[in-house]
């Protein structure tokens, strides 16, 4: 068992918790165990910022006629498919970081970033993206960010 004192200068009492551990006491300093626990925390606020940005939902039930290899197999397509979106999304986040020097969440980044309206036009060998006025805010940013896409051969 480890307690943390912490004071803080707008406090009048001090701010005091105990972290309840199993960890070798030899082996574990308090220091070492109370920045695992702080990690800890760090990645438990990423995975509750990916479930409510992406709304990630899984399956628990066969539906009826599915086998539970088909359950599974849909649940790890749905699971893939939603971390490659984070992937993308975290990536135009720290580029947007980056660009403008000022912290982005994954929700802001979507609701100010990608929710705009857009229209596509395909004509023989291009895909030509019309993106609405809305983009205007912080595409020009984020494009100027981005490498310079080549074409396929």
């Amino acid at each position: 068992m480890v307690l943390v004192v912490q004071e803080r200068p707008d406090d009048l009492l001090l701010h005091a918790f105990f972290l309840v551990t199993n960890l070798n006491k030899f082996d574990w300093p308090p220091e070492k165990i109370l920045a695992l626990y702080r990690k800890r925390g760090s990645a438990e606020a990423h995975m509750g910022e990916v479930k409510s940005a992406l709304d990630v939902h899984l399956s628990s039930t066969d539906r009826g006629t599915s086998t539970i290899q088909d359950v599974m197999a849909r649940n790890e397509v749905s699971l893939l498919l939603n971390l490659y979106a984070y992937q993308v999304l975290h990536g135009l986040r720290c580029l947007l970081e980056r660009q403008t020097r000022q912290g982005w969440s994954l929700s802001r980044m979507r609701e100010q970033v990608l929710k705009i309206a857009a229209t596509l036009s395909l004509h023989a060998r291009r895909i030509t993206i019309h993106l609405g006025a809305a983009a205007d805010k912080w595409w020009p940013t984020l494009l100027k960010g981005l490498p310079r896409l080549t074409a396929l051969s």
